[in-house]
């Protein structure tokens, strides 16, 4: 009888050692980070890097084989429409023309003509636009002031006036350029005793438009053959933000969308970067196949933005600067809130631990818009709750948890 005593002994020490231990480990909360659940504003963007651009550049070539004079301009020159010599260009002596060759040239001197047509036609057509457009502001202004007039139907008339026009600047650009054109087309119809190395009458390219020198591309005296470029212009005061992003978030944007333009180097108010404001005006309907950084092809669109109307902070920035653009696609001043940090999944459905008395409780949620950092509750959770931030293996529904914030 002494031998199964001694094991029930045995066996009762096991049992008290093993509760000893689980009651020592349950009463060892698990230390856990929570954050509080609260309203406030939310904001779904879709991010991205982009580049300035000049909306409208003008790029000169040497219309034949010539000498050119060097330009007395440098990059970032103030041009004058009319006044600003851009350079002076010598044609080398033509050699005579045959019957061919003249066709030719008296054909693209035609086509210039044309072209300067379409373009007087074009200035004509955005004289009308911007007249309709100027009659449908000042209506709906006289509507807004008197409270009959919806915020935003005054804001698109009042954009729709600024982009006529701009559209007519870039009309009367257009023109100035095709008359440009024929003036260089009719060069090659000149007589040999007109032309030459040493002729006086050299040609003197003068800005068809006031604007700055974005570029100069032959800064030098020297021979350069027919097409060679020379430089370039552009007016710096009308810049447009250009970014491409992948075709499954292009398809979320519409012309009109408020944009966020950060990273662009501007000053620091209290500590963060002054923040840009901008609108979509336009997304491109034709996409291109680019490899990303990790070898991957993706389906890019253009997007372009344009600055809003104050243009604060605009002026800082030149051709070509590098700037980062969140588009809002939906925004929100006034919805509860949860970090995206306490969510995840269970059965196909979002889950989050809830803290309540020191102990966690596994509960659904229903979601709305998310961006990177929260997400929109619709359902499931209440201000003032307390949800754990991301929950490690060691927490479970129940689980004793020690909270920090």
């Amino acid at each position: 009888m002494k031998t199964p005593i001694r094991y029930l002994l045995w066996i009762a020490v096991a049992v008290a050692v093993v509760a000893v231990f689980k009651r020592a480990f349950e009463s060892t909360p698990v230390p856990v980070d929570v954050a509080t659940i609260s309203a406030g504003p939310l904001l779904v963007t879709l991010d991205d890097d982009g580049f300035t651009r000049v909306r409208d550049r003008y790029t000169f070539f040497a219309p034949t084989d010539g000498r050119l004079r060097r330009p007395a301009l440098k990059a970032g020159a103030r041009v004058q429409r009319g006044e600003t010599l851009l350079f002076e260009f010598e044609p080398l002596a033509p050699r005579p023309l045959d019957a061919r060759s003249r066709a030719e040239a008296e054909t693209r001197v035609e086509r210039a003509m044309v072209a300067g047509q379409a373009a007087e036609a074009r200035i004509s057509k955005a004289e009308a636009q911007l007249t309709f457009a100027s009659a449908t502001f000042k209506r709906r202004k006289s509507l807004e002031a008197r409270g009959l007039e919806a915020q935003q139907d005054f804001d698109r008339a009042k954009r729709d006036e600024r982009m006529a026009a701009e559209d007519l600047n870039a009309a009367r650009f257009d023109a100035q350029v095709a008359y440009l054109e024929i003036q260089i087309a009719r060069l090659a119809l000149l007589d040999e005793s007109k032309l030459g190395v040493n002729s006086t009458n050299a040609l003197r390219v003068i800005a068809p438009m006031t604007g700055h020198l974005t570029r100069v591309f032959e800064a030098s005296a020297r021979t350069v053959s027919a097409g060679t470029p020379i430089l370039e212009i552009g007016d710096i005061s009308a810049l447009e933000l250009v970014a491409d992003f992948l075709s499954q978030d292009a398809v979320k944007v519409e012309p009109g969308m408020q944009v966020l333009i950060e990273g662009w180097g501007g000053e620091l108010v209290d500590g963060h970067e002054t923040t840009l404001l901008g609108k979509v005006r336009h997304v491109e309907p034709s996409g291109f196949t680019k490899v990303s950084a990790l070898g991957v092809e993706e389906q890019r669109i253009n997007i372009l933005v344009d600055p809003d109307s104050s243009k604060d902070g605009w002026p800082a920035l030149g051709d070509g600067y590098r700037a980062e653009l969140r588009i809002v696609v939906w925004s929100s001043e006034n919805v509860l809130i949860v970090p995206t940090g306490a969510l995840f999944r269970e059965d196909g459905a979002w889950m989050v631990f809830v803290v309540q008395a020191g102990e966690t409780h596994l509960r659904p949620v229903k979601l709305g818009h998310r961006n990177g950092l929260q997400a929109e509750v619709l359902d499931g959770l209440s201000p003032g709750e307390q949800v754990v931030l991301y929950p490690s293996e060691l927490v479970t529904a129940g689980t004793r948890v020690d909270t920090r914030q």
